[in-house]
């Protein structure tokens, strides 16, 4: 423990905070987070971590060498409406850009918001038009200057657009990322005019054809730049003042850690850096248990999560879902649905409801004994003794058992006529689907097969319900980290820092191409890749990263001429010569099939490629993770298995397809590697609850992970 590496994750109720010392052992905490102060929540983490090992505050925290976090500042000041007030410029003639949007009233809707005419309008605005100003400018799709930009037109916007009471800038020209002079200008004249004001230009931030996204991800990225910033300042200062030395590192969307410095500039790239902690903690975790593909499932109090796994990289979407807005930075790929342990169960015209209505944190949960009233799955859980009572939270919230009984009665058994335990399964039985449901969305409907993969699951709630939506999928196997409860914080420890340039500079082919190495010249490819990867590493450099252990990632966007489908193609490693241009093309048909179905491909057409992206890693410096088998009294001896009444293990009835069943109950200290469980099992670990059905078989592996499969 000479060094440690220390990562958190701000939640919106609880911030986690794994820690790993020198020998690869990991620490887990959790605390209340403090909306008014996210650094208030971290450093209650450090202070329970420093009674935990015996050290005083400021010494745990001078040893720290690195600390990274993920947080969800960025996504709840947008769901929220707690954004700084952003007045746009754009070119003249084009000011209605976010007026027009796509022309879909549903972007961003679910299938049931789809499904509800009273939804089915078009998302508010991310700038108001009357914050709205266009300047005289135009530049061709060459990037050739058609007007010059007119300096006194911009400076009466910029002065009207501070009059009118925007907080901060954000400018988004036509073409601007073929030719940046006009853009870069205005942002000359904001600092002339506005001394002060934090400003976001698109040919800086998102150089990428698309006109209508580039302009709504500068206008958010603009509106995030004070909130992130006092936020981030906030816990800089807070862990410096209490000893830390290190310099923080956060989270991004992309799955990988940035300076603060980067992240400043590039505030909405950080909107899904809680969400994705986890997904990127799958990754790193499958590496070591060897598992390539994975689907990362995440359920916390409010929402269920979904991220993939694939060939052993998390899946990255071109874009990312923020409320209805959509950003085009790229992201790990993750989707959301509202089934939590805190999802409110009703009836509603004879049928049995859960979500996506929250209890939250408070009241919670009737059982929570806070004045909460309606059910929700938490009860459900109670009620069927999945969940111990006198264990929640470690011992530190007891829940109340006939507040859950009385809710569920009340709002759910006695309007159906079912018996208590009949309408608590039901509860469970409907929210378990609805996460099955997510997943095959997930999966299946992007052409993925559930039974080629190793479901992850995590979060407070995810190691209680696997067992049941995992079996339903048929995947592989069940995994339970030992991280599970904090496992998104996991995942940013193990994360590396990552920058990513991009370029929009098409190249098409004619329609009715048959050799498109003939047309998509390979030198061309490779110049634009050349260029990108050259800017990555310089950023790396800047950044003090040891470039010497860089690694690049490189993608092609593509799409069919004539088509709005966009799909991001891997480009191997090395210089692409025609057969590789050809095999680039023939992978782009393959996915644009395997996710539209075959024969759908329209190669008639000719095939656009529309933007090019690197994005290159440094590792950061982290220990191996410690295997548990040295912990065992006698690595050689038979493990604990059902029966054995040592080592805290106990019975406890629990209500599962119509009738009571006692269930084997193991106090986390019987957990350790090689323990085998068989038939329907609990694990009762500190900080969740691990539950084995009653056709399945468990194994805790060398790592203190919970493995389940179908019993043989």
């Amino acid at each position: 423990m000479d060094t440690l590496l220390v990562a958190s994750d701000i939640g919106g109720t609880f911030t986690d905070t794994v820690m790993i010392d020198g020998d690869g052992a990991i620490r887990r905490y959790k605390a209340p987070t403090v909306p008014e102060d996210p650094a208030v929540g971290v450093l209650n983490t450090l202070e329970f971590a420093a009674k935990d090992t015996g050290t005083d505050l400021g010494e745990l925290l001078a040893r720290i060498s690195l600390f990274a976090h993920g947080t969800t500042v960025a996504t709840n000041a947008m769901l929220e409406g707690k954004t700084a007030r952003v007045g746009l410029l754009q070119t003249r003639g084009f000011g209605d850009t976010l007026s027009i949007m796509r022309g879909f009233k549903s972007l961003g809707l679910d299938e049931d918001g789809v499904k509800n005419f009273r939804s089915m309008v078009k998302q508010e605005l991310v700038v108001p038009r009357q914050l709205t100003r266009e300047v005289s400018e135009r530049v061709d799709y060459r990037g050739r200057v058609v007007q010059p930009l007119d300096d006194g037109d911009a400076r009466r916007a910029i002065r009207e657009l501070r009059d009118a009471g925007a907080e901060v800038l954000a400018v988004s020209l036509l073409w601007a990322f073929k030719n940046s002079a006009h853009e870069r200008r205005i942002g000359e004249l904001i600092e002339e005019e506005a001394p002060g004001t934090l400003y976001t230009l698109s040919s800086q931030l998102l150089p990428r054809l698309g006109e209508y996204r580039r302009t709504v991800t500068t206008a958010v990225n603009a509106s995030l730049r004070p909130v992130l910033r006092t936020a981030v300042r906030s816990l800089e200062t807070t862990l410096r003042d209490s000893g830390m030395k290190a310099e923080p590192l956060l989270m991004q969307s992309n799955g990988g850690l940035a300076r603060v410095s980067e992240v400043d500039r590039e505030a909405a790239s950080t909107v899904m850096s809680g969400p994705v902690g986890g997904v990127v903690a799958c990754q790193h975790l499958g590496e070591l248990r060897q598992d390539g593909n994975i689907v990362a499932t995440d359920m916390g109090g409010t929402s269920f999560e979904v991220g993939l796994v694939l060939n052993g990289r998390a899946h990255i979407a071109n874009s990312t879902w923020v409320g209805r807005h959509e950003l085009a930075l790229p992201s790990v790929a993750v989707r959301t649905v509202g089934a939590g342990s805190g999802s409110i169960a009703g009836v509603n015209h004879g049928l049995l409801t859960v979500g996506p209505e929250s209890a939250g944190a408070v009241p919670g949960p009737a059982c929570y004994g806070r004045g909460g009233e309606r059910p929700t799955v938490a009860d459900a859980d109670l009620v069927l003794g999945y969940i111990n009572p006198d264990n929640f939270l470690g011992g530190r919230l007891k829940l109340d058992p006939q507040c859950a009984r009385q809710a569920i009665a009340t709002h759910v058994a006695e309007p159906l006529g079912l018996s208590l335990e009949e309408a608590a399964e039901g509860i469970k039985t409907v929210i378990d689907a609805r996460m099955a449901d997510l997943i095959r969305t997930a999966t299946i409907q992007q052409g993925y097969d559930p039974g080629d993969f190793v479901l992850y699951a995590y979060g407070g709630a995810g190691p209680s319900h696997a067992f049941s939506y995992g079996a339903e999928l048929r995947t592989k196997e069940i995994v339970v980290p030992l991280t599970a409860s904090v496992h998104s914080a996991f995942g940013v420890a193990t994360s590396d820092l990552t920058v990513a340039e991009e370029l929009s500079d098409p190249m098409m082919s004619p329609p009715g191409t048959q050799d498109y190495a003939s047309v998509l010249r390979a030198e061309e490819i490779n110049g634009r890749l050349t260029f990108l990867a050259e800017r990555t590493r310089k950023r790396l450099t800047e950044a003090g990263a040891d470039v010497s252990k860089l690694h690049s990632s490189r993608f092609v966007e593509m799409r069919f001429r004539f088509q709005i489908h966009v799909l991001s193609v891997p480009v191997p490693d090395g210089p692409l010569d025609d057969d590789g241009v050809r095999r680039l093309v023939a992978r782009f048909i393959e996915s644009y099939e395997a996710r539209f179905g075959e024969g759908s491909a329209f190669e008639a057409a000719g095939v656009e490629l529309t933007t090019f992206r690197v994005v290159a890693t440094v590792p950061t410096a982290r220990p191996a993770l410690r295997s548990l088998l040295a912990d065992r009294p006698d690595p050689g001896a038979p493990a604990s298995g059902p029966g054995a009444r040592g080592s805290g293990v106990t019975q406890r009835p629990v209500f599962q397809h119509g009738e009571w069943h006692e269930a084997q109950v193991y106090a986390h200290g019987a957990v350790r590697p090689g323990l085998a469980l068989r038939g329907l099992s609990i694990i009762e670990m500190p900080d969740t609850t691990v539950v084995v059905g009653a056709d399945q078989a468990a194994v805790v592996d060398e790592y203190g992970n919970v493995v389940i499969s179908p019993a043989n």
